[in-house]
């Protein structure tokens, strides 16, 4: 991930999405209207892109249908009519002469092997329990409630127990969203001299071993997760060189996360869930914490009456998808941190596309 700051990353996407709204005015609004009703079309297409392993095929050069239906054992006809919605997304270029599809810069994205690869998240963001939750918005606005759990009759974590295939494609989701900040979070917050770095609920060590291979040899770290994130930890820590330097602790966040450190790091956690139960998670972290340690809360930040160009779109994701889900403003989650007996000391941080606000153990 280039390291372009997060407020202009944001004011970037912000001056995108006003050309387009520009745009739309050249048209009928009954036009423009129709044109956005084939969003959800534009998030199927990604997502059959990468379900189908097409990126992965075009990453070695131009192919015509034929030839890439030929390699994902597919329809010649269906194939190309999928590749012509890619062109209309951006994410592939068809030769008016030979036919041959390209991948554009948007698109390299879903391929496996990209450095920044999406490819799970679009999978994700396509899979049926996931549209279908989406498609009950409007009864979570009613109600208040999880769209995941009115649609499907269960909490999402239930669903993902109950249909492990979705769960992996889930997982794999996380990491890669992970993967993209990992290196910048690494850089950005000033790790002390020798200390002990734990990431609660920080799934295989995607973060941690990032952190602790780029904040120093002295760095130690210590991983907290369920047995079976633990397990699946081992492999990527040794892999990564730092099994040797990171300690693996089972915990429950809810409950107790028995394990001293310097600096506890909480990623993407606190969103998935409602207030009540982020006092738990906090209680749990804080418990643990020696005087004068430190954790860094890394959010998406959603601060009020002013939706940017990125928050508001997912924060209405954990509406729909999550149990009581929120993204939250800066201050909103320093009143959670003072709820659990931490100090927010006042220091943030940003990367794209989040932001790390630090608070400490009195």
């Amino acid at each position: 991930m280039p390291s372009t700051p997060l407020p202009v990353v944001l004011a970037t996407l912000a001056l995108r999405r006003r050309l387009k709204q520009l745009a739309d005015m050249l048209v009928p609004p009954q036009i423009a209207m129709l044109d956005l009703g084939e969003g959800v079309g534009g998030v199927q297409v990604a997502a059959a892109i990468a379900e189908l392993g097409i990126a992965d095929v075009l990453a070695g050069g131009p192919m015509t249908a034929p030839q890439i239906a030929a390699r994902i054992d597919c329809d010649e006809d269906t194939t190309y009519r999928l590749l012509r919605g890619a062109v209309a997304c951006g994410l592939c270029t068809i030769d008016r002469r030979t036919g041959a599809a390209k991948l554009t810069r948007m698109g390299a994205v879903l391929r496996t092997d990209h450095p920044a690869s999406l490819r799970a998240w679009m999978r994700y963001k396509g899979m049926r329990s996931t549209v279908d939750a989406w498609g009950g918005l409007a009864a979570s606005v009613r109600s208040g409630r999880s769209a995941f759990e009115i649609v499907h009759g269960m909490s999402v974590w239930e669903w993902y127990a109950a249909h492990p295939e979705e769960q992996r494609v889930f997982a794999a989701t996380m990491r890669q969203a992970t993967e993209i900040s990992a290196r910048a979070i690494a850089r950005v917050y000033p790790w002390p001299d020798g200390a002990v770095v734990c990431d609660v609920a920080g799934g295989i060590g995607t973060l941690l071993s990032v952190i602790v291979a780029e904040a120093g040899a002295d760095v130690r770290g210590v991983l907290v997760d369920s047995a079976g994130m633990i397990a699946e930890a081992r492999g990527l820590l040794a892999e990564r060189g730092v099994a040797d330097r990171v300690d693996c602790v089972e915990g429950d966040i809810f409950r107790a996360v028995d394990t001293t450190a310097d600096v506890y790091l909480l990623k993407d956690v606190l969103h998935d869930w409602d207030d009540e139960r982020c006092a738990k998670i906090l209680n749990a972290v804080a418990a643990t914490m020696p005087r004068g340690s430190r954790l860094v809360v890394i959010e998406y930040l959603q601060p009020p009456h002013r939706p940017n160009a990125f928050s508001p779109l997912l924060d209405l994701h954990t509406l729909t998808q999550r149990d009581g889900g929120r993204l939250r403003s800066a201050a909103e989650l320093s009143d959670l941190l003072t709820g659990a007996g931490l100090r927010p000391t006042g220091r943030t941080f940003s990367v794209v596309p989040h932001d790390l606000i630090e608070a400490e153990k009195i």
